[in-house]
């Protein structure tokens, strides 16, 4: 049975690992120990500070074992990930455990997601995704819808 519910402050470090995870999607792609990834300015943004107003993390539990967490945060035009479309839009990231995928983890994640946001009065979330990652397919049939050719999409709540 797949739990749903907000991230606990004392598993916040899952969420740093499922940071590393949606960046490290090309398993044959090498990229830096994941110590040196979370340091990095571009995604230290992602994780630096939790708990800041509009924060929000949603992890999925399955027989106790974390599975996959969604998270949203809103950023600012001078700070900001390659998904930001404007201040009061906060952009979404999204990841599943290795071994979980396709089971449905990561719709059940973006649908509580969506549910949370629309109830925390957002008309809109916005996500970056590579054009070439498998998810892209997951997010348009959510419901998001390009914005340019680099991946920035969005999904009208209202």
């Amino acid at each position: 049975m797949i739990e749903i519910r907000d991230l606990r402050t004392d598993e916040l470090g899952f969420l740093r690992e499922m940071l590393v995870a949606a960046l490290t999607w090309q398993p044959e792609v090498e990229l830096p120990p994941a110590e040196w990834l979370l340091a990095h300015p571009q995604v230290v943004i992602f994780h630096e500070d939790w708990g800041r107003t509009g924060d929000t993390a949603i992890v999925a539990e399955v027989d106790g074992r974390l599975t996959g967490l969604v998270w949203y945060r809103l950023f600012t035009k001078d700070r900001h990930g390659e998904g930001y479309l404007d201040d009061t839009t906060p952009e979404l990231a999204i990841a599943v455990v290795e071994g979980s995928r396709g089971l449905g983890i990561g719709r059940r994640l973006l649908d509580a997601a969506h549910e949370r946001a629309r109830r925390d009065g957002f008309p809109r979330l916005s996500l970056s995704v590579d054009p070439a990652n498998p998810a892209r397919r997951l997010y348009a049939r959510a419901g998001y819808e390009p914005v340019n050719d680099d991946g920035l999409m969005v999904l009208d709540l209202t």
